[in-house]
């Protein structure tokens, strides 16, 4: 049986430090497919707003990564909670796959890693969302640390985007 964790990323965006999001992992047995794990951002007003259309484009992921083929998730719609407060869910679909080895190894490997780095990935190659060049998250269970890491950007991602959540002429 996996515990229930959260993964907490206080300020990934470049420039924006008022940012963050989570990723709470339900608890749940092991060979049973992987559960939508959602992801929770939370932020002010102005860079919500320019980030929901970057993040309404996850759901057309198989459109715009077709070269993706062995990534076995896709995200669901955007659902916007309040003006500060949006969730989507990573969604696995490893057990999908046509070749059952195939589908075996992207199962383990959607649930071992952490989720954090696709929603990361796809920020920068979906959303094309400039990332900070340091990288904090905390590894929560019950509400106890676990782990604190800090992550270089080239460690998740190779190329950063270029779109910033914040207005350059009003900052």
């Amino acid at each position: 049986m996996l515990q229930e964790l959260v993964i907490k990323v206080p300020a990934p965006f470049l420039g924006t430090p008022d940012v963050g999001f989570s990723a709470r992992y339900p608890a749940q047995s092991v060979p049973a497919p992987l559960r939508d794990v959602p992801f929770i951002i939370e932020g002010p007003r102005g860079p919500m707003r320019r980030l929901h259309g970057r993040l309404q484009l996850f759901r057309e992921k198989r459109h715009l990564l077709p070269e993706a083929t062995d990534e076995a998730y896709t995200w669901t719609d955007l659902v916007e909670l309040s003006d500060e407060v949006f969730i989507l869910a990573f969604r696995d679909e490893s057990l999908n796959s046509e070749a059952e080895f195939e589908s075996e190894a992207a199962y383990l490997a959607n649930l071992v890693r952490p989720l954090i780095f696709p929603f990361l990935k796809d920020c920068v190659r979906i959303g094309r969302l400039a990332l900070s060049d340091t990288i904090e998250l905390t590894v929560l269970r019950n509400a106890h640390v676990m782990a604190e890491l800090e992550l270089r950007r080239p460690q998740i991602v190779g190329d950063n985007g270029s779109i910033l959540l914040f207005d350059l002429k009003q900052d």
